[in-house]
């Protein structure tokens, strides 16, 4: 895994329920990382008209979203899987797999291991390199398969890194652990932001041993509905759908996805470009800030590591101050205190959460003269 990195299977990972939103309506939060557009005005509009149906009970299983969404991803309408949100189906995953040694690559959403957890496992971590870009080469996954792991996961763009394993380096450990056996999950709940054409939503409707995990809750802004999909081989996709509780997408969901997909490839192409602008402006900003590291991301949030803080969560409780909410990642197995996620927003926002941490780190210095 490069200079720095331990090798997998020595360290096991505990629940961890910290995450980011629930802020006052008066906090600005960076906490949480959604499309800063907000959601798609068709998308709105379904919602409302959604409302005289809920009367009705929506179909068990929504086949036609699925359709829809195989269409999009090039793949058979089997092998789409939806759910109520990717966490769902992350739980969904643990149950249906059975995996009894899972490994993930950390840090990272730490749901997986939960669900993992909670489903009997003892899943194990595989550490991030001192660039902390989980499982950056296929070696660390080499090794997970030494020591008998039956599951791998890794984000792809990883939160809260915001480094993305490229497609050749996840094709090699997809095949490492199909050729063992072995389960290979990839999080993919963020890589609208950085490009359908890094995705692994073709080779996992093809593959028996690799599934892609996606969510339309990131990109539309509709994280309120909770709704996400799972891509994987036919066989392996009916094991899922059958052990999926029957109508876990609502009828306003439904029709809300719907919309999303109708403009879809405009509305996705116009928030990668602001996001894109927006990432590459706050990056430069943030980084020139005298003891604030910033590291590089393809996603739409930035990690960040406050140099010699001594005291867990000052640079969040200032932040906080500012009526300015962060994710504070100090419980997140794999980061620890001083390090920190903020979500890519519009403009002057950004603007906002910079002078307040120029603020911080201004006054840190002026205090340790």
């Amino acid at each position: 895994m490069g200079a720095g990195a331990s090798k997998p299977g020595t360290m096991r990972l505990a629940i961890d329920r910290t995450h980011g939103g629930n802020t006052q309506p008066e906090v600005l939060d960076f906490s949480v990382s959604l499309n800063p557009l907000g959601p798609p005005p068709e998308a709105l509009a379904a919602y409302h008209d959604a409302a005289g149906l809920i009367a009705r009970y929506p179909p068990p299983y929504p086949d036609d979203l699925a359709a829809r969404l195989a269409r999009r991803h090039r793949v058979a309408p089997a092998s789409v899987v939806i759910g109520n949100g990717s966490t769902h189906l992350i739980y969904l995953l643990a149950r249906a797999l059975r995996a009894r040694r899972p490994f993930v690559a950390i840090p990272t959403f730490s749901e997986i291991a939960n669900a993992m957890l909670l489903a009997g496992a003892h899943p194990e971590a595989i550490l991030a390199d001192r660039a902390l870009d989980p499982a950056r080469g296929a070696g660390s996954v080499a090794h997970a398969l030494e020591l008998g792991a039956d599951a791998v996961f890794i984000g792809r763009p990883n939160s809260p890194t915001g480094a993305m394993l490229s497609i050749a380096g996840a094709a090699e450990i997809a095949e490492q652990c199909s050729s063992r056996g072995c389960w290979c999950v990839f999080d993919e709940a963020f890589i609208d932001f950085a490009g359908e054409e890094h995705s692994m939503a073709r080779l996992a409707g093809e593959s028996s041993h690799v599934i892609v995990l996606r969510s339309l809750t990131k990109i539309f802004a509709i994280p309120g509905l909770r709704l996400g999909y799972v891509i994987a081989a036919r066989e392996t996709a009916n094991r899922l759908r059958e052990a999926c509780e029957p109508w876990s997408v609502n009828v306003a969901a439904e029709r809300v996805a719907h919309a999303c997909l109708d403009v879809g490839e405009e509305f996705v192409a116009r928030s990668r470009a602001l996001i894109a602008a927006e990432r590459e402006f706050l990056h430069r900003a943030l980084a020139a800030i005298t003891g604030l590291r910033v590291f590089p991301s393809v996603a739409n949030f930035l990690m960040l590591e406050a140099a010699n803080e001594a005291s867990r969560g000052g640079f969040a409780r200032h932040m906080l101050s500012s009526a300015i909410a962060v994710r504070d990642l100090h419980e997140l197995p794999g980061c620890g205190p001083g390090r920190y996620r903020v979500a890519i927003r519009l403009r002057e926002e950004n603007e906002r959460l910079v002078a307040a941490a120029r603020q911080y780190f201004e006054s840190q210095a002026a205090d340790n003269k």
